[in-house]
């Protein structure tokens, strides 16, 4: 391989998704940091804390995503359930679902949030 393919590989797997949601969210729990060449640099991190910007963006998007709140809507109009809200507030719940899955959030760090969220309202 080539000088510029492996470059342009490393350079792939630094701007990561995956990798790029855990940083915004999570603190690093180890004791050292860990160095971009080091080896361990790409393992999958494990949960971390989250810090304090992330924990209130979170409890804004687990308010806005209908996290704790069913999806269910019912149309002014018609007083029956509208297929097509329903269907919008279930995508949103499907992106919060997603960034907590990316960023590797355990279940008790979801229901922390969940349970902030509702104290909050």
């Amino acid at each position: 391989m080539s000088w510029d393919a492996n470059f342009e590989r490393v350079r792939a797997r630094m701007h990561s998704r995956v990798m790029a949601y855990r940083a915004l969210f999570l603190h690093r729990v180890e004791p050292n940091p860990v160095r971009w060449w080091q080896p361990a640099f790409w393992r999958v991190p494990q949960a971390g804390e989250l810090g304090p910007a992330a924990e209130i963006v979170l409890r804004d998007l687990a308010r806005y995503c209908y996290a704790t709140k069913p999806t269910m809507k019912i149309s002014r109009v018609t007083q029956q359930s509208d297929a097509l809200a329903m269907a919008f507030a279930e995508g949103r719940r499907d992106v919060y679902n997603r960034i907590c899955a990316l960023a590797n959030l355990s279940p008790d760090q979801i229901t922390n949030i969940a349970q902030r969220v509702n104290q909050d309202e």
